[in-house]
């Protein structure tokens, strides 16, 4: 399926989230940005209608050094950047596993919501990228732990896109709306 370009997808008015990997996930993503909000400019959108949101899923807070680092300075400067909060989730639906979906309050007031991430093997899951950016990346504590659970099914190994980890994940991005997303793939030493 071919996607429209983000510049088509905004409009000046629009309010975009721009979903961004932690610290734990090899993604580049300073070097992700700068061609991403040059899009996102093209569509007419300004820096203060922008906020990028560091998908922490269960995972510990960012330093702000960290922050920093990841998005880079010039970004972090002039773009809004804030952390998930597995404690300011609202429920939109439930998946047909069972999973309730319970996302970040801050990327639901958004227009337009951008994934982005890297794509490489993930041990239960599948793969990475994509809907993870959602889940778990934005989701409560109630929703990852769900999900998780599925972990022990034979078919929630490397490799496999209709394992049912993935497949949960797979339709709750859809049931929330992701609107775009940039992935990339790294080569053996992370490039």
């Amino acid at each position: 399926m071919k996607s429209k370009r983000i510049s088509e997808i905004v409009n000046p008015d629009s309010k975009v989230a721009i979903i961004v990997s932690d610290v734990t996930r090899p993604t580049p993503t300073a070097k992700l940005l700068p061609s991403l909000l040059e899009e996102l400019y093209l569509g007419g959108i300004k820096d203060e209608n922008i906020t990028i949101v560091f998908a922490l899923g269960l995972h510990r807070n960012q330093t702000e050094e960290e922050s920093r680092k990841l998005v880079g300075e010039e970004v972090y400067k002039k773009i809004r950047c804030i952390q998930h909060d597995t404690g300011r989730c609202r429920r939109i639906g439930i998946t047909s596993r069972g999973t309730p979906i319970e996302v970040f309050e801050d990327i639901m007031d958004a227009d337009v919501v951008i994934g982005t991430g890297s794509i490489e093997f993930h041990y239960y899951a599948g793969y990475s990228g994509g809907a993870k950016s959602i889940l778990p990346g934005v989701s409560s504590k109630e929703t990852v732990i769900t999900n998780h659970k599925m972990m022990i099914d034979e078919k929630a190994v490397s490799g496999r896109v209709d394992g049912p980890v993935r497949q949960d994940m797979e339709e709750a991005a859809k049931i929330f709306g992701l609107d775009f997303i940039l992935n990339v793939v790294l080569d053996s030493k992370k490039r």
